[in-house]
C-alpha cells in the first residue's frame, strides 16, 4: 500500500470531499480519485460510497480510517526517531601516513566548528599506507579515503584537495647545503627511500629520473619515521614531504631545500565508492573537503 494514497483517502474521509481533500493536498479532483480508486483496487472493496456528488464511508473506508490514522501516526514516529539516529551517525575516514599524521586533526576541528551538532566520536579515523587505505575503502570498511597518488587498480571517485611541497632534507652534520644540487654529487650521497608500494618511494624515483642520476647506496625502510630519524643522525639524504617535517625543520634538526630542476609536489586526493550507500553524515564530510578553497591548514 502506498502511504501517499492513504494520506490522499484520510483527507477525502475528514473532509467528505475529493475536492476538498485536493485544495488541501494540493492535488487536482481527478488526481485524488485516481488515488482513491487504486486504493479499492489494491483492497478490493468500496472505501466510500458516493451518492448525489457527496461521499460518505462505506464499512471498508470506516475500518481503512480507524487504522489509517494508527499507521500514519507509526509512519510519523519511524520518521522522527530515524532523524533522531542522526546524532548516532559515524563516518570512518582512512588517511595515509603524513596526512593522518599533519593534516587530518585540524580538518577534523575546522569540520566541527562549521558543523556544531557533530561530535568528534562519530568520526572515526583509521592511518596507514595509501594502498591500505584504497584496499579498505573497496572493502567498504572506510567512507572516505585520503591518500598520497590516486586509487591505483580502483576506479573510485576522486577530487584533489592539497598540493604536498617536495623538498631535500639533510642533516646539519652532514655538511651539506641541501640548495646545492649538483646531481654527480647527489650521485655519491646515500638515499634513505621507502619500501615497494609507497608514494614517497615512487616521488622519489621519479626525482632520480627528472635529475638522471642512479644512486649507488640505498637505504630502505617501511616508515616515513625511521627515515626522518636516519637523515637526522646524518646517514644520508631523503625526499621529505615538508609538511611532514616542519617541527624538524624549525628545530633546525633537518636543513631543506626545494628542488632547483622544477618545484615538485605530489597532489593528496579524497576517494570514496561510487556504489555505495552515502549517509548524510558521510555527503557532509565529502563536501566540506571538497569545497575546501585551498590547502587545508596543516596542524604541524
Amino acid at each position: 500500500m502506498n502511504l501517499e494514497h492513504l494520506k490522499t483517502f484520510m483527507a477525502a474521509a475528514k473532509y467528505e470531499s475529493f475536492s476538498q481533500a485536493g485544495k488541501m493536498l494540493n492535488l487536482s479532483q481527478p488526481a485524488v480519485s485516481h488515488q482513491i480508486s487504486q486504493l479499492e483496487t489494491y483492497y478490493n472493496k468500496q472505501l466510500f460510497i458516493r451518492a448525489n456528488r457527496k461521499i460518505r464511508l462505506s464499512e471498508a473506508g470506516k475500518t481503512l480510517y480507524e487504522h489509517g490514522q494508527q499507521l500514519l501516526a507509526l509512519s510519523d514516529k519511524l520518521e522522527s526517531l530515524l532523524a533522531e539516529g542522526d546524532s548516532n551517525e559515524t563516518i570512518k575516514v582512512g588517511c595515509s601516513h603524513t596526512i593522518g599524521e599533519c593534516l587530518i586533526s585540524k580538518m577534523i576541528q575546522d569540520f566541527i566548528k562549521l558543523n556544531p551538532d557533530i561530535a568528534s566520536h562519530q568520526i572515526q579515523v583509521t592511518i596507514g599506507t595509501s594502498i591500505q587505505i584504497t584496499d579498505l575503502l573497496y572493502a567498504s570498511e572506510i567512507d572516505l579515503a585520503l591518500v598520497e597518488g590516486q586509487a591505483g587498480r580502483y576506479n573510485f571517485i576522486s577530487h584533489e584537495f592539497y598540493d604536498d611541497l617536495l623538498v631535500l632534507g639533510v642533516a646539519p652534520q652532514l655538511r651539506m647545503d641541501p640548495a646545492n644540487q649538483d646531481p654527480e654529487k647527489l650521485e655519491k650521497m646515500t638515499w634513505l627511500i621507502r619500501e615497494p608500494g609507497c608514494a614517497m618511494r615512487q616521488a622519489t624515483l621519479d626525482l632520480w629520473k627528472g635529475l638522471n642520476i642512479e644512486p649507488k647506496s640505498i637505504l630502505m625502510y617501511n616508515s616515513n619515521t625511521l627515515i626522518k630519524e636516519g637523515v637526522k643522525n646524518g646517514l644520508g639524504v631523503a625526499v621529505f614531504s615538508k609538511l611532514a617535517i616542519c617541527p624538524e625543520v624549525q628545530s633546525r634538526q633537518l636543513i631543506v631545500s626545494p628542488f632547483k630542476d622544477r618545484a615538485r609536489f605530489r597532489p593528496f586526493y579524497l576517494l570514496r565508492k561510487d556504489k555505495q550507500f552515502k549517509s548524510s553524515l558521510h555527503e557532509r564530510g565529502w563536501n566540506f573537503i571538497r569545497n575546501l578553497d585551498e590547502n587545508p591548514n596543516a596542524s604541524c
